[in-house]
């Protein structure tokens, strides 16, 4: 039977003798949760000069000994991801079974999803697993029909939101009535595999004192070339390199799609942050210092619908670089602090830095191209991935110059196409001619806007624009 609960206002809740629910939140509210970096001042102001120093560089420099520094350090942490990777990354991490199942309750939460949040119930319901599971959809205020669709539903817990608070509100909603030892969150647009629940749930026992699971992240079955390239770059981040990065207790984020929590210990630490851009990325971060282990779980995985044109994903991966960045802000304590070991030491500074080299090297070419037309192909492609187009490889200087950028772009190229061949046999996937030209993109043309998207995240978060889901 569908049990419907309405949310109280936080008064009610502190009269019930109940933790308050707070109300803010919301898409008209969001702005406020504007990070506050006053303490940061000092930093802020050191960064700006940095930015500064280097756009005067390279306004005087040779952009192909910048590419060469930059071909450098990928190289390097290209090879550190290898080395990681053979020594022991590969190999699925031996878990045997529980002596009990714990009970799980699956949370997801709903704004005005009618088109997938059935098809998401009906994978969630045809799991497969030795204890007891429950679902619970909290209803964030949606105003498409699908909460009167829902309240019809005899086979789930339904909670309602008075009005849309936002999805970190909803889902704190849902774990302060969830029954299980563990919580699912699961976003409305995803849809598990049979044994995903009973894959993941006994990672709880990989390493001790571990707070939350990740699964692997893939997306539906793609119907254009922007879906194709993104089904790669999912196989490529959540497959091979979050992987490695599991092996080093290095997981920066525990993926919206899906993630499981031991309920004691997301509520020990307050719940997800409700004024926050990116709050998978804030809760994993908070339990990392905190000196919670975060495990990943590669046996089986989820799909989840991701955008089908450009300004649909264009405002999705600003929404994650400013949420990246403001939780890298907040969580600077932990950059090149032996502390938290490789994730400090290793994983966190390598993610900003890509970023900040892909937001200026982007700034750059911009720049440069402005200048001249004639040399509009002047570095023609930034790859995030460390790959080099032709027309980054030096048309304006000879020698030594030319040959050794050559040979960076190239042994770079190589390192990150072993990358890729290694994420396809983790999806059981042979690559086919289908594959040839959204991996064409992936490498070419994708970097490209991957740059433009960090440094307009970047630019925002410098003037302080807005933020927006």
């Amino acid at each position: 039977m569908t049990i419907l609960l309405e949310k109280k206002t936080a008064a009610a809740n502190a009269e019930a003798g109940q933790p308050a629910a707070p109300l803010s939140g919301g898409k008209e509210e969001f702005e406020r949760s504007r990070l506050q970096l006053q303490e940061k001042h000092d930093l802020a102001i050191v960064g700006v000069v940095v930015i500064a120093v280097v756009a005067l560089l390279m306004m005087t420099i040779s952009y192909q000994i910048v590419f060469i520094l930059y071909a450098v350090l990928s190289i390097f942490f290209f090879t550190s991801y290898l080395i990681l990777w053979t020594d022991g990354a590969k190999d699925e991490p031996f878990v045997p079974e529980p002596k009990k199942y714990p009970h799980v309750t699956l949370i997801i939460p709903s704004y005005n999803s009618k088109k997938t949040i059935f098809e998401c119930i009906s994978a969630c319901k045809a799991m497969q697993y030795s204890g007891k599971f429950d679902i619970l959809v909290v209803d964030d205020g949606s105003t498409d029909g699908s909460r009167e669709m829902l309240e019809q539903r005899k086979d789930i817990t339904l909670l309602r939101n008075p009005r849309n608070l936002g999805k970190a509100a909803a889902l704190n909603y849902g774990v302060s009535k969830a029954e299980g030892d563990i919580v699912c969150c699961i976003d409305s647009d995803t849809y598990p595999q049979p044994q995903t629940l009973q894959k993941a749930v006994k990672h709880f026992w990989e390493k001790p004192n571990t707070a939350s699971v990740v699964v692997f992240v893939r997306t539906s079955e793609p119907t254009n070339l922007l879906q194709r390239i993104q089904e790669i770059e999912y196989w490529v981040s959540f497959g091979f390199f979050f992987k490695v990065i599991s092996s080093i207790n290095g997981i920066y984020v525990t993926p919206g799609p899906t993630a499981l929590y031991d309920k004691s210990i997301l509520q020990k630490l307050g719940g997800y942050d409700e004024k926050n851009l990116c709050e998978d990325l804030e809760i994993a971060l908070r339990m990392q210092k905190a000196g919670y282990k975060i495990c990943a779980c590669h046996e089986t995985y989820v799909r989840t619908d991701v955008p089908d044109n450009l300004r649909a994903l264009y405002k999705q991966r600003v929404r994650w670089y400013r949420g990246g960045l403001m939780n890298m802000l907040r969580y600077v304590d932990l950059f090149f602090n032996p502390k938290y070991g490789e994730l400090g030491l290793f994983v966190l500074p390598t993610m900003l830095g890509s970023g900040f080299v892909a937001a200026l090297f982007m700034s750059w070419m911009l720049l440069s191209w402005s200048q001249s037309l004639i040399n509009w192909a002047a570095p023609f492609a930034y790859s995030f991935s460390g790959g080099a187009s032709s027309a980054a490889l030096g048309f304006a200087v000879t020698g030594i110059l030319v040959q050794s950028t050559w040979l960076l772009g190239l042994f770079s190229m190589a390192i990150w196409s072993y990358f890729v061949i290694k994420s396809f046999e983790m999806t059981n996937t042979e690559m086919e001619l289908k594959h040839v030209l959204p991996l064409a993109c992936l490498l070419w043309v994708y970097p490209i806007f991957i740059g433009i998207v960090y440094m307009v995240s970047y630019l925002s978060e410098l003037f302080g624009t807005k933020y927006t889901w």
